[in-house]
């Protein structure tokens, strides 16, 4: 799999990116048979899963469905208008990881206190990207959502802007 996300073309911080795509939601789009709605999507908006999100999906890979993991191969080979944000840190390692977070924004490392969450979030604020995501306990929810305003920045459950 970790090859097919090499495959995808890269961005790096300085590119303006529409939506970054949170490892929990990418995983729930195969999951819950979304592919033909993320194919729409991506048709009008530019997005991007950071390497480290790729690190994490790749980690986490042996506890995906075969089912679901058929689904991700097949849609990779196709994806068009989904890219790579190189990022220059690895899950795993928090204290990179917290500094890359103050490297960006640092009121932002004491805000998020989980800091795999934190590294998609800095991300996404130097890209000026909103961001896609499941994870209703770090990054859904209402204290991130009015942290982030501030940036201009959203967080989204779905594919459908509220």
């Amino acid at each position: 799999m970790k090859e097919l996300f090499e495959s995808l073309p890269k961005l790096t911080l300085d590119d303006n990116i529409d939506f970054l795509i949170d490892t929990c939601f990418f995983v729930w789009i195969f999951k819950h048979h979304k592919e033909k709605d993320f194919k729409e999507f991506l048709k009008n908006n530019k997005c991007a899963i950071t390497s480290f999100n790729v690190e994490e999906f790749v980690h986490i890979e042996h506890h995906i469905h075969d089912k679901v993991k058929v689904c991700v191969r097949k849609f990779l080979h196709k994806a068009e208008n989904l890219f790579v944000l190189e990022v220059p840190v690895h899950p795993g390692n928090a204290e990179k990881e917290h500094s890359f977070v103050k490297s960006i924004l640092p009121e932002l490392d004491t805000e998020e206190h989980d800091p795999s969450d934190a590294v998609i979030l800095a991300a996404a604020i130097k890209t000026k990207a909103n961001v896609l995501t499941r994870d209703k306990h770090d990054i859904f929810n209402v204290r991130m959502e009015n942290f982030l305003r501030k940036y201009n920045i959203k967080v989204l459950n779905s594919f459908y802007r509220s």
